[in-house]
């Protein structure tokens, strides 16, 4: 394989760590986007639709269509089906591999008519259908592709970035927390903050860490003052990969308290740290943690009952000391981001040599 075209946002670290992971390897990268971005030694093509909502869409799928004719990649790859991928499939790009990243397979086929059938076509149109997570493929299945031919490929993590710290953590009391997620109605970010309200009520030290940032950023830091919690809960905003590495370093617990996810990426860091990790109790999760032994899950958006579980994890160091090394053996094995990475190169060389094939 000589040459790749990714149809995918080029503001996403997901689509830069694949870019750059090809150009490493030699390969002639290229992204096609709707937003233009720097990628070194990555040639990246803005696909502008003029403002002109549909009829904008529709001359983005005629220049990807030129451009693709230009380039004649070896392999096309998709990313989010509901967007990207439909208008790869539109294009008529081949050989294509699309990923499904989430909503566009969980949620958005489920809001109306037009995006199941948005979701519909790009997976039919699709030489090899891949998703961030297992849990994905049934929902995949649901579109009209057999979920034995849907392969589950992680974003995976950077274990060489993500991993425990060289020095011990701080001395419980006070109690370290940290949430990773953004500010969206999704992530429920106000559960994590109540919960540590409760933990406080109770006489019990602790304080979080939130990284992240998002639409609700406000209405957060007005929930964290008015439960007085100012000095307690610290808003670091975006961080880069070091500092962020540092902070799940520093923590006790990690808590994901996502009510719907995909391939929950923070999760796996904050596992990869040593980190111990408490998350909603969702597909996307529960394949990661099995409650009690290497983490707990909790009902999202329930607040007591996360206090409940922060505040036991808190007691029991035992527990937090053997999921910790369990942690690091599941990463390890299921979401390192160089096995991942790899998977993915097998799928390219097979579809490119299929292509080639009379």
């Amino acid at each position: 394989m000589k040459r790749v075209l990714y149809v995918a946002d080029a503001g996403s670290i997901h689509t830069r760590r694949w870019a750059e992971f090809f150009r490493d390897q030699g390969i002639e990268v290229h992204v096609a986007s709707f937003r233009g971005a720097t990628i070194a030694g990555v040639s990246v093509h803005v696909l502008p639709t003029y403002g002109l909502g549909r009829l904008g869409y529709l001359l983005a799928i005629m220049k990807l269509r030129a451009l693709a004719r230009c380039l004649r990649a070896d392999v096309v790859h998709a990313q989010y089906v509901t967007s990207y991928g439909f208008l790869a499939a539109a294009a008529r790009l081949r050989p294509l591999v699309l990923t499904a990243w989430g909503t566009d397979v969980l949620i958005s086929p489920r809001k109306s008519r037009l995006m199941r059938w948005l979701a519909r076509y790009a997976v039919r149109s699709a030489d090899q259908i891949t998703t961030v997570a297992q849990h994905m493929n049934r929902a995949v299945a649901e579109l009209g592709i057999p979920e034995d031919e849907v392969v589950a490929v992680p974003f995976g993590v950077d274990t060489e970035r993500f991993r425990p710290p060289t020095v011990p953590r701080p001395a419980v009391p006070p109690l370290r927390v940290i949430s990773t997620r953004n500010f969206g109605p999704i992530y429920s970010v106000h559960t994590v903050i109540e919960a540590v309200r409760l933990l406080r009520e109770q006489g019990i030290d602790a304080c979080l860490d939130l990284v992240g940032d998002g639409p609700l950023r406000g209405a957060l830091e007005k929930q964290t003052t008015a439960a007085g919690l100012r000095s307690h809960v610290v808003f670091h905003g975006h961080v880069d990969h070091a500092r962020l590495a540092a902070l799940l370093g520093q923590a006790h617990v990690c808590v994901s308290p996502a009510l719907s996810d995909g391939n929950n990426v923070s999760l796996n860091e904050a596992m990869a740290c040593g980190c111990f990790p408490i998350a909603t109790n969702i597909p996307a999760n529960a394949q990661w943690i099995v409650h009690g032994d290497n983490g707990y899950l909790y009902r999202g958006g329930h607040a007591a009952e996360l206090a409940e579980l922060l505040a036991q994890a808190m007691v029991a160091p035992d527990l937090r000391e053997r999921a910790s090394v369990k942690n690091l053996q599941i990463v390890a094995s299921r979401a390192d981001w160089r096995v991942c990475v790899r998977e993915m190169q097998t799928i390219y060389n097979r579809l490119a040599q299929s292509a080639k094939s009379p």
